[in-house]
């Protein structure tokens, strides 16, 4: 996790799930992500092949010139590019842990920005893990892409979901079997 506001997303996050292996979708209230919105998005999983956005911020649209809702997040990806993306998406929902990807963002022009994307996993109504809070975020000022569209993406990095360190550790201390033959020759 590299940009700030990703680093602010995990935080959050990871408060948000108060131990469980990932919050619920209504843990999380977007006035608390104020200045992040505009790049958040939430996915849903139909299927495999199917992350559907259920909200999508304006930056993020407004950079793609289209309205995301009810579309398929896949379609920003191609060839193998999708396969490596559905692996991330899968692994980050079935760990449940978050994963990040680092991608070229090609607008019609030929002009691109390095985006940062989050994946960070969340618990529907129904209790199952099966929805994606998402941020899309540009590793640098993309006023020059405000011309053309943003068309394809590359990846060039992907950093897959990891079981979350927990927030208490427990060491219990179990003495060696060589530490109980010392004891006892001690006497």
């Amino acid at each position: 996790m590299r940009h700030a506001h990703t680093q602010t997303l995990y935080a959050y996050w990871d408060a948000r799930r108060r131990g469980a292996s990932a919050p619920t979708r209504a843990d999380i209230a977007p006035r608390d992500l104020a200045s992040l919105l505009g790049n958040l998005f939430i996915l849903r999983r139909m299927d495999p092949a199917h992350h559907v956005f259920r909200l999508a911020g304006t930056s993020l649209c407004k950079m793609h010139r289209r309205e995301f809702k009810d579309q398929n997040f896949l379609s920003l990806w191609q060839d193998f590019d999708r396969a490596h993306m559905t692996a991330l998406l899968e692994g980050a929902l079935s760990t449940p842990a978050p994963a990040t990807a680092m991608a070229q963002a090609i607008a019609l022009d030929g002009e691109s920005v390095d985006v940062e994307i989050s994946l960070l996993p969340l618990r529907g109504p129904e209790g199952q893990t099966d929805r994606i809070l998402g941020l899309y975020q540009p590793m640098t000022r993309a006023r020059h892409l405000e011309r053309r569209p943003i068309i394809r993406h590359v990846l060039r990095e992907l950093h897959p979901a990891r079981t979350p360190t927990p927030s208490v550790e427990c060491h219990l201390h179990a003495p060696r079997y060589y530490d109980t033959l010392l004891a006892a020759n001690d006497h």
